[in-house]
C-alpha cells in the first residue's frame, strides 16, 4: 500500500521507541497542474521568438538582451516550480505507534508542526469526490481530537480508507490496552 513506511523512516522530534507506521503527503497526481503550467511558461519565451522571427517583426531588444530577458523569465519560472515541489515533498503527515504528526512546510525558513497522541482522536473521517480522486484513489483525511486539540486535515493523501483503516486499528488497540 502506498504511504505505508517500508524503510525505516526518522523524523525530527521522534522519541526512542517510537516506530514510523505511515508516511504521507499528497498524492503525486496533484502536482500536474504547476508542472504543466511550468511548462507552458518555460516553452513561451520560444513560442514568442519564433512568431517574432515568422513574422520578421522587428523588436527593440538586441539578440543579448532577448537572451537575458529569456533566462531571468525562466530562472524566476524554475524557481516558483521549486518552490512548489518543495512544498509538496516537505508537506508530511506521520502516524507513528504513539502519535499523529503534522508537517506543514510554508517556506525555506517557515514551517508549523503539529501533533496529538493517538488517545486523544475521537473521529476518523476520509472523503473522495470527483473522477481524479477516484481514479487515482486519493482523496482527504480528516482526524477529529479531543478537548482544545487541533483536528488534523491531510489533503489529497493516497488511499485514504487504508489510512483511515489503520489509525483505527491502532486506537482499538490502544483501548484495549494492547499497545
Amino acid at each position: 500500500m502506498e504511504g505505508f513506511a517500508a524503510e525505516p523512516v526518522f523524523f525530527e522530534g521522534e522519541e526512542k521507541d517510537e516506530q514510523v507506521l505511515i508516511l504521507l503527503r499528497s498524492h503525486l497526481v496533484t502536482n500536474l497542474g504547476w508542472v504543466l503550467t511550468t511548462l507552458f511558461m518555460l516553452i513561451l519565451p520560444l513560442f514568442i521568438w519564433w512568431v517574432a522571427f515568422l513574422a520578421t517583426i522587428k523588436h527593440p531588444f538586441s539578440f543579448t538582451s532577448g537572451f537575458l530577458i529569456t533566462a531571468t523569465w525562466w530562472l524566476i519560472i524554475l524557481g516558483v516550480a521549486f518552490q512548489q515541489f518543495l512544498h509538496w515533498y516537505f508537506n508530511l503527515y506521520i502516524l507513528t505507534n504513539k502519535r499523529i504528526v503534522d508537517i506543514d512546510f510554508f517556506g525555506l525558513f517557515h514551517r508549523r508542526v503539529s501533533q496529538t497522541t493517538l488517545s486523544n482522536i475521537q473521529d476518523v473521517t476520509y472523503s473522495k469526490s470527483g473522477i481524479l480522486q477516484n481514479f487515482f484513489d486519493f482523496g482527504d483525511l480528516h482526524i477529529q481530537t479531543a478537548g482544545a486539540a487541533a483536528n488534523f486535515e491531510f489533503y489529497a493523501i493516497s488511499d485514504p480508507e487504508g489510512s483511515q483503516r489503520k489509525i483505527l486499528e491502532l486506537i482499538t488497540k490502544i483501548k484495549n490496552g494492547r499497545l
